[in-house]
């Protein structure tokens, strides 16, 4: 199941950031939220218009999901048969 993102356009670059759900809650009352791409995300008034979508951000959504390590042993065992 994928992540719920939340996109905030920060205050300090003028980008806007994608915050997964537990990171928009858990800076939901200082303004300050994690985005996925580990920048600190000051959030911008919510009445003015997004910003261009951070690289770092697209970047990080696009990387294939980390395998388990033990996971990772499993497959290679599998790929030597």
């Amino acid at each position: 199941m994928e992540p719920f993102l939340v996109h905030i356009r920060c205050d300090t670059d003028g980008l806007t950031h994608a915050v997964t759900e537990d990171d928009f809650a858990a800076g939901r009352h200082d303004g300050r939220f994690r985005a996925v791409c580990g920048h600190e995300v000051l959030a911008a008034p919510m009445i003015e218009a997004p910003g261009r979508f951070d690289p770092a951000c697209r970047d990080a959504l696009r990387a294939p999901p980390e395998v388990p390590t033990q996971e990772r042993r499993r497959l290679r065992w599998r790929t030597r048969r």
